[in-house]
């Protein structure tokens, strides 16, 4: 009965064996979601099944799939019973299949020899931890210390000597140790550095004159009821793609919205290139961490304050790089009557959102190579409802800012990034632009209009000192004069300040401010003001500030 349960037992293994068919399928991928950090590669394949068990091979993938994310669904008359990733190594794989007798020989023994030397390596280290060990118990002992309830001269030179012996002795084992630890690991270096030459050598001589690149594969097993074709479909997650945002913002007058063009960079070095692809640009990032947080106890403690003097010079967007380091701007095309003007590819962008994320869905096929460098994609062109105003601090400099004020930013832009800034059609520089803070309004600077020109200065008869008995005054009055030589009149916002006192014998005291807006705790002074076109404006500036008489206040500029 035995022998016969064996038998049918071999005859079912042996007919599963030939019915099992395995198919090597390459497939281009269908789609892929690029997020911030990483993609999701699609793909689709019509495969024929035959009854029974059926391996299917896809071949050819990326080198960096996270195997934990690899899912796989299809429709037909099939059971999906197993998904593995394996990673393909064509020449030692025919070295195994030829039996090659170096290949097994040589490394097994280079193996077994490092394991060895390993094992020699790890004896020598436990005994010099132990003479260690022995060398810190002595020199910690009381004696030596003078913690000894038993010190005296004799008692002390007779440990001084065996301390001294048994330290001799203890350093010259570890020093041996050390040679000995040093020549075995020359010895696992040189089996190390022996091993990947065979193998470099065994590579060479299974060479066909083609060089076989690695291949990462996914293999799928499914049972099919009869003969037929499959419709598999499959993705995967890959770490090493992912894209940025960027922005051009595009003003051509103070008469016109700025243009706001939404780019994003692609990267990718995934081993394979995206060759006519769909891509859809995800705002999400799988890697991060989604877990709610927790508060810990907060603890007060102790600080020393320490005070930092702040530089409050207005000198346009600090991020702005110089016109000489600025990128060319945009080639112009010349439209001959009759032709049709070119399109652009964020025209062909759609966008969807849900309440975590934003896609973009880009409905032209795209190439973007494997070789880490970013790609650029046109997203979106959005005009943006924007005020321009121009600002001045003259008492910093006599330059007069052009500035872009766009409302609503929150509803603008998904993703913060760095944005290039054009001004009737020169590039004026680069500024970051953020998402998620308090302010609503953001502001650019678009350079310096030489055609709005501003002075400050002191006006000598209303500035003046004056003593009384115990206190003495100094008056200043400053005339900030504007000229607005542009056809067409502006709005401007100018700032100034007063000093501010922290001595209560020290008072100032505001006299003419022209109707500007006093900030107490900061000093400032702010007027927003029209200077019509082809016009001049003046405002006056005047404070005084009452002293001791023999104090000497100090002023860092009036």
């Amino acid at each position: 009965m035995k022998n016969i349960v064996a038998l049918l037992l071999c005859i079912t293994m042996f007919y599963a064996k030939a019915t099992e068919t395995e198919k090597l399928i390459k497939t281009k991928p269908e789609k892929i979601i690029v997020y911030t950090q990483g993609a999701q590669v699609h793909r689709n394949a019509l495969v024929n099944v035959m009854p029974g068990q059926n391996t299917i091979v896809f071949t050819g993938l990326e080198n960096c799939i996270n195997t934990s994310a690899i899912q796989v669904g299809g429709t037909g008359g099939f059971i999906i019973t197993d998904i593995q990733h394996v990673i393909f190594y064509p020449e030692f794989e025919k070295a195994k299949e030829s039996g090659d007798a170096k290949f097994k020989k040589y490394l097994k023994n280079i193996s077994d020899s490092i394991i060895e030397l390993d094992y020699i390596l790890e004896d020598i280290n436990s005994k010099s931890e132990a003479l260690t060990t022995e060398k810190g118990v002595l020199l910690n002992y009381n004696l030596y210390k003078g913690l000894s309830k038993k010190d005296s001269i004799a008692f002390l030179k007779e440990g001084l000597t065996f301390l001294r012996e048994k330290l001799y002795n203890i350093n010259s084992e570890q020093l041996k140790f050390k040679k000995e630890r040093e020549k075995i690991q020359i010895k696992k270096n040189a089996l190390i550095e022996r091993q990947a030459n065979i193998n470099n050598e065994l590579a060479n001589q299974n060479n066909t004159g083609e060089t076989e690149r690695v291949d990462y594969r996914v293999i799928v097993h499914v049972i099919a009821e009869q003969a037929g074709q499959a419709n598999l479909n499959f993705n995967y997650y890959i770490t090493n793609a992912g894209w940025m945002p960027s922005y051009d913002l595009r003003a051509v007058s103070t008469e016109q919205n700025i243009k706001l063009t939404f780019k994003a960079q692609i990267h990718q070095q995934s081993g394979n290139d995206w060759s006519n692809v769909k891509l859809v640009l995800s705002t999400a990032n799988p890697n991060r961490s989604y877990a709610l947080p927790q508060l810990s106890p907060w603890y007060l403690g102790y600080i020393q304050h320490k005070q930092r003097a702040k530089n409050n010079y207005y000198g346009g967007n600090g991020d702005a790089k110089s016109v000489a380091d600025a990128p060319s701007s945009l080639a112009e095309v010349v439209v001959r009557e009759g032709e049709k003007d070119a399109e652009f590819a964020y025209n062909y962008t759609s966008v969807s959102e849900n309440m975590i994320e934003t896609e973009y869905e880009i409905k032209l096929n795209y190439n973007i190579p494997t070789d880490g460098k970013e790609h650029y994609a046109a997203i979106m062109v959005k005009d943006l409802k924007t005020m321009y105003r121009y600002k001045a601090i003259p008492k910093l400099n006599n330059n007069v800012y052009l500035t872009a004020l766009i409302p609503d930013w929150e509803d603008v832009i998904a993703l913060g990034g760095s944005a290039s800034i054009y001004y009737d059609g020169s590039y004026i520089g680069q500024t970051n632009l953020a998402t998620g803070g308090v302010e609503d309004t953001v502001q650019l600077s678009l350079g310096i209009d030489k055609n709005v020109a501003i002075k400050r200065s002191k006006v000598k008869d209303k500035s003046f000192e004056k003593f009384f008995d115990n206190d003495k005054v100094h008056q200043y009055t400053y005339e900030i004069t504007m000229k607005n030589s542009r056809a067409q009149k502006i709005e401007i916002d100018i700032e100034d300040q007063l000093p501010l006192s922290q001595d209560k014998n020290i008072v100032i005291e505001k006299k003419e401010l022209s109707g500007a807006k006093y900030e107490e705790i900061s000093g400032l002074l702010k007027w927003r003001t029209t200077v019509q076109a082809k016009d001049t404006k003046k405002l006056i500036l005047s404070y005084q500030v009452r002293s001791p008489k023999n104090s000497a206040v100090a002023f860092a500029f009036n």
